[in-house]
């Protein structure tokens, strides 16, 4: 009789575990797959090049996480990109986004006499917002009406109130007459589309982490994302987590109504005070619980949960780097300069992006977000090569017609073709190639749907809602049964928060039983 039960050795299962097990709690992690990490891994896809296969950019676990689970200062290195991002234009016109907020707004003067005043000002305007979001990053989720209770008589309410009830698109057209300024801001890739209410605060929770390690750095760790969860399996296991890779989790056992541990798809029954379940809320519920045990009305809310910002990642060796005909000539030879490229041009292409989506299509014109890891960690390559990794936003869960074997070389060709268009000569850098498919995603990673955050970013999916309203604070229906994944409470991403957040829950009533 074990303490805890984790099922999925993925960042948050470990930050969850590492809390538990320096509580005291016996502690065993279950994972299916062969490694650790979940979906936060580095890969040898082709031999001598690393790879981070799925998440590609550290923006967590923060400082408190790695201080309180012990990591040292150099448990994993993490590099900062500058700029942070390039943003090239059909027209060969570009946006450069650097670390230095003046640098940026000088640069942005050219699109007009409002525009770099506009970016200083929202650039403080986010800041408050990112200032909210913190305070409750690191706590259960709050509702609607104790967020509006706390600011309110404040100088912030204004700001929370666009959070909740206005779009990123709308709040950007606040600062900006710039469209193209506008396109190189807005984030909506896991809600849909910028336009959609809430997609602000979808974006403000993921800017609410403080950066990964010690330091607080955002970027790309040294050993690609695997060094993450590497550093947090150690800290479990120092504390006296037990991880076990290789021990698919057939199901949650149940009886009377509270989940009493696990079978493994060997047979064996392993029993716990406490089941704990890393994996999305729609595998949890729908795949790893028979469905006699749950309430009909929970389950039909469960089926509903959306998940339809499904992801693919395009991988590739390269031979030398990109060059891009809308960067500056004189910042051309530096790779440094494209190691995060966004391809988003316009409103209508996101929105057109989304809608392909929606209709069972993989996006024809498909939002990218492109890096070039090796710009910055040339050691992830053997000398003078370079990997690239690329977000492909989107692809249906399930498409409306064929197989994604069979559409699979046409996501590819879409891919070449576009990056061709913004650099030529791509194509004939392209030494090596690779597309994860949303079902390769969910096949490799076990994450429904490929939505990489578990449960869509969406407005009634967040906070108290996340991932359904009265089941967002980390517990569920069945007594001893919790979840600490990135369906839940602030978001996903790799921030640990969500397995932190249900450490303390789980802890809290520990307290109060004992």
């Amino acid at each position: 009789m074990h303490d805890a039960i984790i099922v999925g050795a993925g960042h948050n299962g470990l930050v969850c575990a590492g809390y538990l097990a320096k509580a005291g709690l016996d502690v065993v992690v279950f994972e299916r797959s062969h490694r650790i990490g979940g979906a936060c891994i580095t890969e040898e896809l082709v031999p001598g090049f690393r790879f981070s296969t799925f998440a590609y950019t550290a923006n967590g676990p923060g400082p408190k996480i790695c201080q309180d689970l012990e990591l040292a200062a150099d448990a994993f290195s993490v590099v900062s990109l500058d700029p942070a991002m390039f943003m090239p234009f059909p027209d060969g016109d570009h946006i450069l986004l650097w670390r230095d907020e003046q640098r940026t707004a000088d640069a942005l003067s050219r699109f007009g006499p409002r525009e770099s005043e506009g970016f200083v000002a929202y650039s403080r305007f986010m800041e408050q917002a990112v200032g909210i979001a913190k305070d409750i990053f690191l706590t259960s989720p709050p509702t609607h009406a104790e967020l509006y209770d706390r600011y309110r008589d404040t100088p912030l309410i204004d700001v929370l109130d666009a959070m909740l009830t206005r779009s990123h698109w709308d709040v950007l057209c606040d600062f900006f007459d710039s469209d193209k300024i506008r396109c190189a801001m807005a984030r909506a890739d896991d809600v849909g589309y910028p336009t959609a209410v809430g997609s602000l605060l979808a974006e403000v929770m993921e800017a609410a982490n403080e950066g990964a390690g010690v330091e607080g750095i955002s970027g790309i760790p040294r050993g690609g994302m695997g060094a993450i969860t590497m550093a947090l399996a150690d800290a479990a296991r120092r504390f006296g987590a037990e991880i076990r890779t290789d021990c698919p989790v057939q199901c949650i056992e149940v009886e009377s109504g509270r989940a009493v541990g696990v079978r493994l798809k060997t047979g064996e029954l392993i029993r716990a005070r406490r089941t704990v379940s890393n994996a999305d809320p729609k595998r949890t519920f729908l795949s790893l619980i028979e469905r006699r045990h749950l309430d009909e009305t929970f389950m039909r809310k469960v089926e509903r949960i959306r998940t339809r910002a499904g992801n693919m990642k395009f991988h590739a060796v390269l031979s030398d780097h990109p060059r891009f005909t809308a960067m500056p000539r004189e910042l051309r030879d530096d790779p440094r300069n494209v190691a995060g490229v966004r391809i988003a041009p316009s409103l209508d292409y996101f929105e057109q992006a989304w809608r392909d989506c929606l209709n069972g299509i993989p996006s024809r014109q498909p939002v990218m977000s492109v890096q070039l890891p090796t710009a910055w960690v040339p050691e992830l390559a053997p000398p003078g090569k370079h990997i690239l990794g690329a977000w492909i936003r989107y692809g249906p869960g399930r498409l409306r017609e064929g197989t994604w074997d069979a559409q699979r070389p046409r996501v590819i060709e879409s891919v070449l073709g576009i990056l061709e268009d913004y650099a030529p000569g791509f194509r004939d850098l392209v030494e090596w190639q690779r597309l994860f498919t949303p079902a390769d995603i969910e096949r490799e990673t076990g994450i429904t749907d490929a939505t990489i955050r578990h449960v869509d970013m969406t407005l009634d999916q967040m906070l108290h809602r996340r991932p359904i309203p009265a089941w967002a604070a980390y517990r569920t229906p069945l007594d001893g049964l919790w979840l600490c994944g990135s369906g839940t409470h602030p978001c996903g991403s790799v921030t640990g928060a969500p397995g932190h957040n249900a450490a303390a829950e789980i802890l809290r009533e520990k307290t109060t039983s004992d």
